[in-house]
């Protein structure tokens, strides 16, 4: 029987059924506590009319030395507060991420950077169901690069 669990100074390490947790490859754990992990930094929303030129900033609280990830969903309401409509959906960490599609040719623009992600909306680019307001839900997570 193979030893699968190592607690020593540089950590916890946990190693694969069959694998020597002492001699193991990266490839042979299943965790390792050197291994860095995502971590919720921010939740929220904010609403737009894309009738009108819209600008958000959302400040992460710190300035990190790389960009984190940001996950945006943009889905469009009703006068009720019912959702309605195809959803646009960003992940990454993209300097500049445009959302643009023909039907209807709404054009959003996610920037993310090291201490913020700027969002805007083009007006001009707006029809269809997208002249309703749009709630806009995000999270920002620090995937502990840098």
């Amino acid at each position: 029987m193979v030893d699968r669990v190592l607690l020593d100074d540089s950590g916890l390490k946990v190693s694969k059924p069959g694998v020597d947790v002492k001699t193991a490859s990266e490839a042979g754990l299943i965790f390792n506590s050197e291994w860095s992990a995502m971590s919720r930094l921010i939740f929220g929303s904010f609403t737009v009319n894309p009738n009108v030129g819209n600008t958000r900033t959302i400040m992460y609280g710190k300035t990190f030395t790389y960009r984190p990830l940001v996950f945006t969903v943009v889905h469009p309401y009703g006068s009720s507060g019912d959702l309605f409509g195809p959803s646009r959906q960003y992940i990454g960490t993209a300097a500049r991420f445009i959302f643009l599609n023909p039907s209807p040719p709404n054009r959003y623009v996610v920037d993310v950077r090291n201490d913020r992600f700027v969002f805007q909306n083009n007006p001009s680019m707006t029809e269809d169901a997208w002249t309703a307001n749009a709630i806009i839900r995000y999270a920002i997570w620090d995937h502990g690069l840098g």
